[in-house]
C-alpha cells in the first residue's frame, strides 16, 4: 500500500514542476506578445503621425505660398499708351482736339447752299428711304450735286447777294478765330500740330501748323531786310514772283559794302529775337 503511493508521489512531483513551469510561460509570454501588439501599434501611429505631419507640412506648404502669392506685390496696371494728340481731362475722358471749336468761315457757294436746302428738302425728287428706319429722309448727296449744278450756272449778278454776305461773315469770323488762338494753351497747340503731323505723314494736306500768336517771330534774314526796303520804294508790284526773282538778282549783284546794312540789321533782329523767345519759354514752357 505504502509502496503504491510512494510510487505515485513522484508522478505528483513531476506533475507540479510542469504547471509551474507552463504558468511561467503564460506569464512570461503574455508581456512578449503584449510588447508585440504594442510595438505594432506604436509602429502604425508613428507612420500615422509621419502621415499626418506630411499632410501639415503640404498644407503648411500650400499655405506659404499662398501667403506669398497674397502678400506679393500686385502688378500695377498697364499704363495707357495714348497717342501723341490724346488726352485725359479730369474726368477720365479723351479731350476733343482743339480743332473741334475751331470757328469756320462758309463761302458764298455754302452760304447759296444753305439757303436751297432749306427750300428743296420737302422735295420728292430729293428724299429717299433710310435704311435703319425705314423713314424718307432727305438725300443730301443727290441734293448737293443738284445745287452744285445751279450754282455753276448762276449768273454772277446772283452770286453778288452770296460772296457779299461772305464778306460780311468773314469779318466776324476772323475775330472769332483770333480770340480762339489767343485762348489755346501750349498743350493745346503741341497736340493739335501733332495730330496735322500725322495726318501729313498719311498725305492728307491742305492744314496749315498752328502757331502760338504769343511766340516771338523769326526776324528776316538780310535778304529780305533788303526785298522790304524795295517794295517799299516801288508804289506798285504787279507780280509777287517777278518782284522777287527780280530782287534776288539785284541782291547778288551787291557788293559786301552794299549788304553790311540789311546784314546789321537781321543780326540785331536776330539778337533781340532770342532774347523774347528765352523770355517766351520760361513763361509759356518748352518751345513749342
Amino acid at each position: 500500500m505504502r509502496t503504491a503511493v510512494q510510487a505515485k508521489q513522484p508522478l505528483a512531483r513531476n506533475v507540479m514542476p510542469a504547471a509551474v513551469n507552463a504558468a511561467n510561460f503564460a506569464t512570461t509570454a503574455a508581456p512578449k506578445e503584449t510588447k508585440k501588439r504594442a510595438s505594432s501599434t506604436t509602429t502604425k501611429a508613428k507612420a500615422g503621425t509621419s502621415k499626418a505631419n506630411a499632410a501639415v507640412a503640404v498644407a503648411a506648404d500650400a499655405a506659404g505660398a499662398t501667403a506669398k502669392r497674397g502678400g506679393a506685390k500686385a502688378k500695377a496696371p498697364k499704363k495707357e499708351k495714348l497717342k501723341p494728340w490724346q488726352a485725359r481731362g479730369a474726368d477720365g475722358k479723351l479731350l476733343p482736339l482743339p480743332s473741334a471749336s475751331k470757328p469756320t468761315l462758309r463761302s458764298s457757294f455754302l452760304i447759296y447752299m444753305s439757303e436751297r436746302v432749306s427750300q428743296l428738302k420737302g422735295d420728292a425728287q430729293y428724299q429717299k428711304t433710310s435704311p435703319k428706319t425705314g423713314a424718307q429722309v432727305v438725300d443730301i448727296v443727290k441734293m448737293a450735286k443738284a445745287v452744285g449744278a445751279e450754282w455753276a450756272q448762276l449768273p454772277p449778278h446772283l452770286k453778288a447777294r452770296y460772296e457779299a454776305q461772305h464778306e460780311q461773315e468773314k469779318a466776324a469770323y476772323e475775330q472769332a478765330l483770333a480770340e480762339w488762338k489767343a485762348a489755346l494753351s501750349p498743350d493745346d497747340i503741341k497736340r493739335q500740330n501733332a495730330y496735322i503731323a500725322s495726318q501729313k505723314k498719311k498725305g492728307i494736306k491742305g492744314t496749315a501748323f498752328l502757331r502760338d500768336p504769343a511766340k516771338p517771330k523769326r526776324p528776316n534774314s538780310a535778304f529780305f531786310e533788303f526785298l522790304n526796303d524795295l517794295r517799299a520804294s516801288e508804289a506798285v508790284i504787279p507780280n509777287i514772283t517777278e518782284f522777287s526773282k527780280r530782287g534776288g538778282e539785284r541782291w547778288k549783284q551787291m557788293s559786301a559794302e552794299q549788304k553790311a546794312p540789311y546784314e546789321q540789321r537781321a543780326l540785331q533782329a536776330l539778337e533781340q529775337y532770342k532774347r523774347d523767345l528765352e523770355v517766351y519759354n520760361s513763361t509759356r514752357g518748352p518751345e513749342l
